[in-house]
């Protein structure tokens, strides 16, 4: 009997009606506010029952959301199905705490900058060519990657967040070396990072790795640093 699980089209009817209860939740607010005594021109600018993009801009459907969030799904998207297709001005998905288990479906998302998967069963990464002129932001910090292939043409990734997945080898790190604008990475709880002789030898690994990130594991990347994983590259 497979487990039950929410399609995304589902998921996203469901987050849009939140949405809209918390914009009529602030003009109600509002309104007691004023009938108060306060002033008009007091009245702020998310207060008037319209759902908005954070950067003001008002959006009626789903369409035209800029930031879409549809994690912690009870039941769980199991599923990155077509519908994620109808998200065509969407900037930021969030996915992270499903149960999803490939990626896919991404190809019509062409103003992706940020995508959640944090907390879900990915294995491997695959799919994202499409997203590879515009994704700055990747999150998949607890799935179950061991490979980091199938990233080379994100060309724009600034962040790659693959805490706690399962890489045994410092080696995956070298297949970063297309992604020239990587800046930030988290790592640990990776096996490999186990297996080093020390936390500050696996820092060094990665560093060596990876030569241009400037922050690694939440920590910035000292130029003493990267200056000793050269010199030991050598």
């Amino acid at each position: 009997m497979s487990k039950a699980s929410t399609k995304c089209k589902d998921a996203i009817k469901e987050w849009l009606k939140r949405e809209r209860m918390k914009a009529e939740a602030k003009s109600k607010a509002w309104a007691e506010k004023k009938a108060a005594g306060a002033a008009s021109e007091d009245m702020p600018k998310d207060a008037d029952g319209q759902m908005r993009n954070l950067d003001g801009t008002v959006f009626t459907n789903a369409k035209d959301a800029k930031k879409v969030s549809l994690t912690c799904m009870i039941p769980p998207i199991a599923k990155m199905d077509a519908k994620l297709n109808d998200l065509p001005m969407c900037e930021h998905l969030a996915l992270s705490t499903n149960n999803i288990s490939s990626i896919g479906n991404l190809a019509n998302l062409r103003n992706l900058k940020i995508l959640s998967l944090s907390r879900n069963n990915i294995k491997s990464l695959s799919k994202l060519d499409p997203l590879g002129q515009t994704l700055e932001q990747l999150w998949l910090s607890y799935n179950q990657i061991e490979k980091l292939d199938g990233l080379s043409k994100l060309r724009r990734l600034r962040v790659l967040y693959v805490a706690n997945n399962v890489i045994k080898d410092f080696n995956e790190f070298a297949k970063l070396k297309d992604n020239t604008s990587l800046e930030e990475m988290v790592a640990v709880g990776n096996p490999c990072y186990d297996q080093a002789d020390s936390n500050e030898a696996a820092r060094m690994n990665v560093i060596r790795m990876v030569p241009t990130l400037k922050k690694l594991d939440g920590r910035r990347v000292e130029l003493k640093e990267r200056e000793a994983a050269e010199a030991k590259e050598e």
